[in-house]
């Protein structure tokens, strides 16, 4: 298979991460694999398999794009087209369906979620849809959508037949999670000896309320629990956490070390993870820790962690401004039965092999039936 991979820039972390683990995993099972990059260019290319072709094509603006994008498969001639989040997906439609002299099959990628309430009207919500989903993707041969509520809200749309779409989970447990995560702690600061060690990962996607909201969490759950507290990973607003968890006078139950290296071996540890991330994308920190049956809380703020932790035991949403359930929250999952595999069960939907091997089965079948329609 000869394909493409087009996304917008590197600066989405959600897509960027998803193009390369997809580029470099379908390289490895010897596909030609061509990454193009619509504006800008990374500063490292060295985590890319050697055997992915990057093409940048630098333009100011995705809008821009599309006669460069046409002009590049009519010279490469890609068995198939895949493109991920929006403005990659309008470009390249309007570049195969409307410039290119060869017709090849384009997998569009919908990355971002829209609620749609289910309390509003049945045509209501396909109004909505219609309003939200481009008119262009109805162009698309498959739609991949990264969450069932994405693709509820596809299906709401006419103009987008149902056959098109698919579900395919952002490949966010890596092959090796279990190796990783077996690897021992020589960290001094790390203990949990006769502790419930609750382990919460910034990312640059958390928002500092959470973050309050969960020291505040912390205060409350203390004097019910022996909790230690490890705050891991980005925190631009450390010296602020700092402040307030020594005004709460939480300072020697809560770590905040920065980012460490291989943080699966603090999730495989802790008794409970807890997630403060406030969008609609699932957190990869959360499915990580689910992998390693560790109980898990998220807040109730995004369509990700509500579809991730659907009846799902040993997992908790809590609302994303409530200290008191969060604490709650806290409590039960430190004494949950960890025997329960559900967690685990539900996180290798999110696995990188079962994911590549989504991947390739549907671009298989696309070129397949493309042959098969120039062949009738």
């Amino acid at each position: 298979m000869r394909l493409f991979i087009v996304q917008e820039s590197f600066q989405d972390k959600d897509i960027t991460q998803t193009t390369e683990v997809i580029a470099n995993s379908l390289a490895a099972r010897k596909h030609s694999i061509i990454l193009v990059t619509l504006t800008g260019k990374p500063g490292d290319l060295s985590h890319y398999s050697p055997y992915v072709t990057p093409v940048f094509l630098e333009k100011t603006r995705a809008s821009s794009a599309a006669a460069g994008i046409a002009r590049l498969i009519d010279k490469e001639k890609p068995d198939v087209v895949l493109s991920h989040g929006t403005a990659s997906n309008i470009a390249c439609l309007a570049a195969v369906k409307t410039r290119c002299k060869v017709k090849v099959p384009v997998a569009i990628t919908l990355h971002s979620a829209v609620t749609i309430s289910d309390t509003l009207a049945p045509e209501t919500q396909r109004s909505a849809a219609t309003i939200a989903v481009p008119l262009l993707y109805g162009e698309a041969d498959k739609v991949i959508c990264t969450l069932k509520s994405i693709e509820h809200v596809i299906d709401l749309c006419a103009q987008v037949p149902d056959e098109k779409t698919v579900v395919i989970y952002n490949p966010l447990v890596e092959m090796n999670v279990f190796e990783v995560a077996a690897e021992p702690i020589a960290e001094e600061w790390f203990d949990t000896t006769d502790v419930s060690t609750v382990v919460s990962i910034e990312s640059e996607a958390g928002k500092s309320n959470a973050r309050h909201h969960l020291l505040r969490a912390l205060a409350l759950s203390r004097y019910r629990e022996n909790l230690r507290a490890y705050l891991l990973g980005q925190q631009e607003e450390q010296g602020e956490m700092r402040l307030l968890a020594s005004n709460l006078a939480l300072d020697d139950i809560v770590t905040m070390p920065g980012e460490v290296l291989k943080p699966e071996r603090f999730l495989r540890a802790a008794n409970v993870y807890v997630s403060t991330v406030q969008q609609d994308s699932v957190p990869a920190e959360l499915v990580r820790a689910m992998a390693l049956g560790t109980p898990v809380i998220a807040l109730d703020s995004g369509a990700g962690a509500r579809e991730v932790l659907n009846d799902v035991r040993n997992g908790w949403l809590v609302p994303p401004d409530d200290a008191d359930k969060l604490s709650e929250a806290i409590l039960a999952a430190v004494k949950c039965d960890r025997s329960d595999d559900t967690l685990a069960t539900r996180a290798r939907d999110f696995s990188q092999e079962r994911t590549i091997d989504a991947y390739e089965k549907l671009l298989l079948s696309m070129i397949a039936e493309r042959i098969g329609d120039l062949n009738d």
